[in-house]
C-alpha cells in the first residue's frame, strides 16, 4: 500500500472510545442492602446456634444428674442428697462448660431486657445448709452474670434482724424483675410477683435436702429453660464486699 493510501486508511478507521462503568445509585443501594441483610442474617443464625448449644449443654447436665440420682439410690428427700453427690463429682471441664452455657443464655436475656424491660427475666433459687453459704452463692452468681442488685428480704422480723445462726437451712429466691404496670401484670400471668424490682431477693427457711442453684432464663423464643440444681460455688470468687 502506498504511503498516502495507508495514511488515509488510518484516518478513516472508526475511533475507539473506552467507557468506564459507574454503578447507578440504585445498584449501590441494593448491593448495600443485600450485604447488610446477609450479614445480619449470618449474625442471627450464629447467635441462635450458640443459644441452642448452651441450652443443650444445660439440658444434658440435668439429664445426667437425674441418671446419677437414680444410680445413687435416690438418697435424701426427693433425691436431694444424691443430687449433691452428683455436683461434687463434676470435673473441671464440665464446670467450665456449664459456666459458658449459662453466660451465653444470660447475655441473650440481657440483650432482650435492654430492648424491653418486661423481657429476658432471670430467676435464681438457691438451696443451702445455712444463710452465709446461700448469700455467698447468690453474690457470686449476681456478680459474675452482671445481674442487678436489689433488696434482700427475709433477714428480719418487723425490722429486727434475725441472727444468722438461727436461720438454719435456707432458700433464696432471686429475680431480675418483671412487669411494672397492671396491664403487664395481667399479661405476665405472674400476679403481684411481677412487681418485684430488678434484683430483689427473698430469703426463707428451707427443710429440704437439695443443695445448689436453680436457674430459670426466660427468652422471647418461649422455650422453657429451667435448670438445676447447679453448683452453688460455680462462679465462686473471693470477695469481701457486702451484699
Amino acid at each position: 500500500m502506498r504511503p498516502l493510501a495507508r495514511f488515509l486508511s488510518v484516518l478513516l478507521l472508526p475511533s475507539l472510545t473506552v467507557h468506564s462503568f459507574t454503578p447507578s445509585p440504585i445498584f449501590v443501594r441494593h448491593r448495600s442492602y443485600f450485604f447488610s441483610s446477609f450479614t445480619q442474617s449470618t449474625i442471627e443464625t450464629s447467635n441462635n446456634n450458640q443459644i441452642n448449644n448452651a441450652t443443650q449443654i444445660l439440658q444434658s447436665y440435668d439429664a445426667s444428674q437425674q441418671q446419677f440420682i437414680a444410680s445413687d439410690g435416690n438418697q435424701g428427700m426427693g433425691g436431694g442428697l444424691s443430687a449433691y453427690n452428683h455436683i461434687r463429682s463434676l470435673d473441671p471441664s464440665t464446670r467450665t462448660s456449664l459456666r459458658e452455657a449459662i453466660l451465653t443464655l444470660v447475655n441473650q436475656a440481657h440483650t432482650e431486657r435492654e430492648a424491653d424491660s418486661s423481657q429476658g427475666r432471670i430467676m435464681l433459687g438457691i438451696c443451702a445448709s445455712n444463710a452465709p453459704e446461700a448469700l455467698a452463692g447468690l453474690k457470686s452468681y449476681v456478680t459474675s452474670l452482671s445481674l442487678p442488685r436489689g433488696m434482700l428480704h427475709g433477714m428480719d422480723i418487723d425490722g429486727v434482724p434475725i441472727p444468722i445462726e438461727d436461720l438454719g437451712s435456707v432458700y433464696i429466691k432471686y429475680s431480675t424483675g418483671g412487669a411494672m404496670t397492671f396491664s403487664d401484670i395481667r399479661k405476665s400471668r405472674r400476679g403481684f410477683d411481677a412487681l418485684w424490682r430488678p434484683g430483689d431477693a427473698l430469703l426463707e427457711t428451707y427443710d429440704g435436702d437439695f443443695r445448689g442453684v436453680y436457674l430459670n432464663v426466660e427468652l422471647r423464643d418461649g422455650v422453657f429453660r429451667q435448670f438445676g440444681v447447679l453448683p452453688t460455688d460455680l462462679f465462686m470468687e473471693e470477695d469481701d464486699d457486702d451484699w
